[in-house]
């Protein structure tokens, strides 16, 4: 059995606590003044050991309103002091209320850093975008892909989502799409491959009622260079669509099928 009987300064500092999701050392060292840094390190190793607060990382603390297992209010806010970075691909459609489950994995997009976290029942990963790693605005509190940088991630990296499944259905939910803004994304950073399975994709859902302005789809077609695949880790087998030099191996059925069902 664990011991749960907290010290006077323990009990202190998690009565003040009780009120925010995280804390860190130096907010600590900040309430308590008149007290050594041995000392704070003391009580916060006691807390963490009587299962009050959970150690995310070095100097962070996760606060439990009642001793046990780590009690996550905020999962994007935890994952972005442990990567720091932008909530992106299935966690920013899930914050733009374009996909209905709540996703256990939480995705942050970061300029240099890739790694994986289990906090409780969530799974943090954070994806090196490098020079991708732009178009964020604060959402909720936290920072977050703008819509058009979603759609731009998500088809950059669409197992992150869901795949083209979940992609074409939060384009059809979605509005308000900053269409320019999406295209600028692809003129800096994609390559021509990419370009190909986008227009592809988005040429496929104008036919479900999806508007997609044709200067998008006439950039994109204008990268068309080599023969490519749709799923580049899947087998050649499929449709060849010569309009864009492409092999659809996934199939239409997967891509719209939420669309026909």
């Amino acid at each position: 059995m664990k011991n749960y009987y907290l010290s006077r300064t323990e009990q202190e500092l998690i009565s003040i606590l009780k009120s925010v999701d995280m804390v860190t050392i130096e907010e600590i060292k900040e309430l308590f003044p008149g007290l050594s840094e041995n000392m704070i390190k003391k009580v916060l190793s006691g807390l963490v050991r009587k299962g009050y607060l959970y150690r995310l990382k070095r100097g962070l603390y996760l606060v439990n309103e009642e001793p046990g297992k780590p009690l996550i209010k905020n999962p994007y806010k935890m994952a972005l002091a442990l990567f720091p970075g932008y909530i992106a691909f299935s966690s920013a459609l899930r914050l733009y209320d374009l996909i209905e489950y709540e996703p256990f994995t939480i995705f942050v997009a970061t300029p240099k850093k890739s790694g994986e976290k289990e906090i409780g029942e969530y799974t943090i990963k954070a994806v090196a975008l490098g020079e991708k790693a732009v178009g964020m605005i604060l959402k909720n509190g936290v920072y977050t892909s703008t819509l058009a940088k979603t759609f731009f991630d998500c088809f950059y990296k669409p197992s992150y989502c869901g795949g083209y499944s979940k992609v074409t259905k939060a384009l059809y939910e979605a509005e308000g799409i900053n269409w320019d803004e999406f295209l600028g994304y692809f003129k800096r950073f994609a390559s021509d491959s990419l370009c190909q399975r986008t227009g592809y994709i988005l040429e496929l859902v104008k036919n479900v009622g999806i508007e997609v302005p044709e200067d998008v789809i006439e950039y994109l077609r204008s990268r068309v260079k080599t023969w490519t695949k749709l799923v580049p880790t899947l087998p050649s087998r499929g449709r060849g669509v010569r309009e864009w030099k492409l092999i659809d191996n996934l199939g239409k059925e997967k891509i719209l099928g939420w669309a026909y069902g």
